[in-house]
């Protein structure tokens, strides 16, 4: 038999048989996943001076980390951290910073918390009416994406706003809000 007829007959039994076909197509789909995610893997692993990672006390310590280091092709990178804003009370708000995983909403929590600690009158609202408060403010502010570092102010005004609304609840918008109320860790 020559090389043209073994091709040939090759070639008619892939035409003939769509399992054959359908199994070379799933090979080289693995074969191309594996390359794209192999070469995925290794932009990843290695960090660059401006995103290194850092732990979370370094983060809210307001000190700047003495090096950071990350290995790129066996050589060390380093990068100093800037410091990070602290948070602060002014006679008309609170300024919170943001931290790794905080929004809106856990800053507004942040901020109710310090009003509420600072003014004895407030010291008995209900959980519901904590997260009415911050739910409140959190409309307050306008829609921005929050990195670490982020400032964002909560004024006293609004946060008594807030606080004073939370005190109308009817039972039903208490009774809806406990759901969320429940999955606060509040200390």
């Amino acid at each position: 038999m020559s090389e043209e007829q073994k091709n040939e007959g090759f070639v008619e039994r892939l035409r003939n048989s769509p399992r054959t076909v359908s199994t070379i197509i799933v090979i080289l789909i693995i074969a191309g996943a594996i390359f794209a995610f192999s070469d995925r893997k290794q932009t990843e692993v290695s960090p660059s001076a401006s995103a290194t990672p850092e732990a979370p006390e370094q983060l809210s310590s307001g000190e700047p980390t003495k090096e950071a280091e990350g290995s790129k092709n066996g050589k060390v990178e380093s990068a100093q951290a800037t410091p990070m804003p602290k948070a602060e009370e002014t006679s008309e708000a609170y300024v919170e910073v943001a931290t790794r995983g905080q929004g809106i909403t856990q800053m507004a929590r942040l901020a109710t918390k310090r009003y509420i600690e600072a003014n004895e009158a407030y010291k008995n609202l209900s959980n519901e009416q904590k997260i009415y408060v911050e739910d409140y403010l959190k409309d307050q502010i306008k829609r921005q994406p929050i990195m670490v570092g982020k400032q964002v102010t909560f004024s006293k005004e609004a946060i008594k706003k807030g606080i004073e609304a939370s005190q109308k609840l009817s039972d039903a918008q208490i009774k809806n809000l406990q759901k969320y109320a429940q999955r606060v860790k509040w200390n």
